[in-house]
């Protein structure tokens, strides 16, 4: 049976999102990339919702490059 690790941005007082949508209180900098890479490099497989995955579909025909 395979392992699920989940990853989400989650504030302390269980909030993903401000009142309007907003993100912009997660940090985003050379340490959150590191911290995501070193989590992700171990899986095989990524799970997205919707809008996350809409988000980043550009990114994947060039992530090779």
């Amino acid at each position: 049976m395979r392992k699920i690790i989940a990853f989400m941005h989650l504030s302390l007082d269980g909030f993903v999102a401000g009142p309007n949508g907003e993100m912009n209180w997660i940090k985003v900098d050379q340490e959150i990339f590191d911290h995501v890479a070193k989590r992700i490099e171990r899986g095989d497989t990524a799970l997205y919702g919707r809008v996350t995955y809409e988000m980043m579909e550009s990114y994947w025909p060039t992530a090779a490059e």
